[in-house]
């Protein structure tokens, strides 16, 4: 199928920011969550913690507040915080799942990759028909605990492509964050910029992207 004037035989999507409409849940946790440990949330904490992989994320929270709780009670404590959201509220965002559909029609491989945890993620996925149930075909995800290191390096792509058994090359990803077209021109992917409200609308991210929409209606 072609995308961009390319032919395009895989798709990987982001999750959060990209296809769903949640960056809003992260805001509340960061709100939520430092309330707890009587510290107030600031706009550079948020948008550094946004650009990172979870693990990152927590050990970051972790030194830079210096908080009694481990690395791993952070972690239990974020995924506590949305994963009744995550499996019965979140939804995609317009155009989505009729983009889906159409590359599922066209032939094109499609996954998901993300830097939330699987158990938070997959009942996401199944909750929008993001699976084999309704699409017909294997979308694999590969999340955060598969991979060592965050999105500004191709590892989780990598992975991505090769359960889908397509070459980075013939692979175009979608995602919301500055850092990830890093990860995805390290890996030899085409790239993608989607519009996010939360995560990149006050950035000149589409002024540095190849290719960026606003909306997924455009692609349709």
């Amino acid at each position: 199928m072609e995308l961009f004037g390319k032919q395009i035989n895989g798709v990987i999507f982001d999750l959060d920011g990209t296809i769903l409409d949640s960056s809003w849940i992260w805001l509340k946790v960061d709100k939520d969550f430092l309330a707890e440990n009587n510290i107030q949330v600031t706009d550079d904490y948020t948008e550094a913690v946004h650009q990172m992989h979870f693990n990152e994320a927590a050990q970051y929270t972790k030194s830079r507040y210096a908080l009694a709780q481990s690395v791993e009670e952070i972690k239990e404590r974020w995924i506590e915080m949305v994963k009744k959201e995550y499996a019965e509220n979140i939804k995609l965002k317009d155009g989505v799942y009729e983009f889906i559909l159409r590359l599922v029609k066209g032939g094109v491989r499609i996954a998901f990759a993300t830097t939330l945890f699987k158990r938070v993620a997959e009942p996401c996925l199944v909750n929008n028909r993001l699976c084999k149930e309704y699409l017909g075909i294997d979308c694999p995800l590969t999340t955060a605990d598969e991979v060592e290191r965050g999105k500004g390096f191709p590892d989780i792509y990598l992975l991505a492509a090769s359960k889908i058994s397509v070459e980075p090359s013939e692979c175009i990803i979608f995602e919301d964050i500055p850092l990830a077209m890093q990860g995805a021109e390290l890996g030899g992917f085409e790239f993608c910029g989607v519009y996010d409200a939360h995560s990149n609308g006050d950035s000149n991210f589409a002024d540095i992207c190849r290719f960026y929409i606003k909306s997924f209606r455009e692609l349709l």
